[in-house]
């Protein structure tokens, strides 16, 4: 059986199950140690047996356990970065890619290219906070979960990218013990009742849910950071388009002399809100 043979048959196995060519085909990929590139050219070439057999027993988990592709193979793309990812982590998302650019984006507008100390709270794999300190050298990270789980993933992370950050097991702010010019997150935020889809089921609840409007952690941190930020500070939040009133009516109430902006994402709802203290931000320099 060819590659382009393999891949039809499991798209029809997907047919009925709402999985996703695109995964399928990621899984695929993955699997046989190829590129994009490479995966096209060898459209036409036989699979090896065990390869075959080995795709379509993780096939069936994805399809027929909801297990991610992400963690059958055992790592997700982050800003062009390779992150192992596993039951203990949120998979990263292409929304979180964009509050990455975001962050590197005013931290130019915002602090003029300064070495400044940088806080990703609730790290998980350490997508958000491992990228940017890869992205820009002037920027010192420290990132921090509650879950050792989590961290242990992120300290692998680091490991394999090379990345510089100091990360800190903490409950919040917890085991914070100093400032920073920017603290960046995105915390659980869905709201308690709402039903998730099987495969979202299989990341660890603790980094999903939010509470009753799926707000708690947004109000948490933008509560405590006064004792954790600079004269001047940035908080830069990813949320559910749901939570975006909520949050900006709370951070007018904790920092009523603050900029806050609130960008959408590249579905155009509302997945941002960024808090700038101590400074304005200018929001017409991104749309």
């Amino acid at each position: 059986m060819t590659f382009q043979e393999l891949l039809k048959l499991s798209y029809k196995k997907i047919k009925n199950s709402q999985k996703e060519e695109e995964a399928v085909k990621l899984l695929l990929m993955e699997l046989s140690n190829q590129d994009p590139h490479q995966f096209f050219l060898n459209l036409k070439k036989e699979v090896d047996a065990s390869l075959e057999k080995t795709f379509l027993e993780k096939l069936d988990l994805y399809i027929n356990h909801h297990i991610p592709v992400q963690h059958l193979i055992g790592h997700s793309y982050f800003y062009g970065y390779q992150l192992i990812v596993n039951e203990h982590v949120l998979i990263p998302r292409g929304e979180t890619e964009q509050l990455v650019e975001h962050v590197l984006y005013y931290y130019d507008q915002y602090f003029d290219n300064e070495k400044i100390d940088v806080l990703d709270l609730g790290t998980g794999s350490g997508c958000i906070g491992l990228t940017l300190a890869l992205e820009e050298e002037n920027l010192n990270v420290t990132i921090s979960d509650i879950s050792q789980d989590a961290l242990n993933v992120a300290t692998k992370n680091k490991k394999n990218l090379k990345a510089k950050a100091k990360i800190i097991l903490s409950d919040l702010f917890q085991n914070i013990d100093t400032k920073f010019d920017i603290i960046v997150s995105n915390p659980p935020y869905i709201p308690d009742s709402e039903i998730v889809d099987p495969m979202v089921k299989k990341e660890p609840s603790v980094a999903l849910y939010g509470g009753t409007l799926g707000t708690d952690f947004y109000k948490k941190i933008i509560e405590q950071s006064k004792l954790f930020i600079k004269e001047k500070a940035l908080i830069a939040f990813e949320h559910g388009f749901q939570q975006s009133d909520e949050i900006l009516k709370y951070a007018t109430f904790v920092y009523p002399e603050s900029s806050i902006i609130q960008l959408k994402d590249l579905a155009g709802k509302d997945r941002f809100t960024l808090i700038g203290i101590g400074g304005v931000l200018n929001q017409e320099l991104v749309e």
